[in-house]
């Protein structure tokens, strides 16, 4: 295979792996907005229930720790998708470089 060749796949491999980790990153940042608005209108039908500053205090000690557990998974999603596009960009680059050796 001539260097050209080598080149334009390694160029579209690499197009490939972007455009995969960008959709999936899409995909996921969309459910978790999702996710957000379906907690925000739920904690919002509560809110009529609260009758005292301590089920108030209660019921935000809930949204803040369902919120940070929420935000935690979406980060952990997230780095999980560069992760991957990283290692598969780094396998791509050494193809290229092992197939230049021979």
């Amino acid at each position: 295979m001539n260097i050209l060749q080598k080149q334009a796949d390694f160029g579209r491999t690499i197009f490939e792996i972007n455009q995969n980790a960008m959709q999936e990153s899409f995909r996921t940042q969309q459910q978790n907005w999702q996710k957000y608005f379906e907690l925000n209108s739920s904690f919002g039908q509560r809110l009529p229930e609260v009758k005292d500053v301590s089920t108030f205090v209660e019921l935000q000690r809930e949204y803040g720790s369902t919120l940070w557990e929420n935000t935690k998974e979406a980060t952990q999603v997230q780095t999980e998708i560069v992760k991957s596009a990283m290692t598969e960009a780094g396998e791509a680059v050494r193809k290229v470089f092992n197939n230049d050796s021979e």
